[in-house]
């Protein structure tokens, strides 16, 4: 379900993306019906259709990303919660000490120098 919902993200991506630059910052655009010459559709009806479709594809995009945040929450850990020693191979894992006492355990205090007179 994942995959899908992220394959379907994409495609609204890349959708809204070409919606966006195939339009005009001030309504001449391919769709808009400004000039029949300049427009795709003809004189009427092109501004609201890229309107729509912008509008359109903008709220499946908004919903595959609400989606895909929670599916992603429930179904995955962080790193930290999976346990970074699982990535790291047996014969390194004895070498780690598990904790700093341990670690002061193993080495042996150093005496203090005299001071000299």
């Amino acid at each position: 379900m994942i995959t899908f919902l992220t394959t379907i993200h994409i495609l609204a991506c890349v959708g809204l993306i070409i919606l966006v630059l195939m339009q005009d910052s001030k309504g001449g655009g391919m769709f808009s019906g400004q000039s029949s010459s300049n427009s795709v559709l003809g004189a009427t009806g092109g501004a609201t259709l890229s309107s729509n479709l912008t509008k359109i594809v903008s709220i499946v995009l908004a919903i595959t990303c609400l989606s895909l945040a929670v599916m992603m929450a429930k179904s995955q850990k962080s790193v930290v919660d999976t346990g970074l020693m699982a990535t790291v191979p047996a014969a390194a894992q004895t070498a780690i000490p598990a904790s700093v006492d341990e670690t002061k355990a193993a080495v042996p205090a150093a005496t203090p120098a005299e001071p000299k007179k």
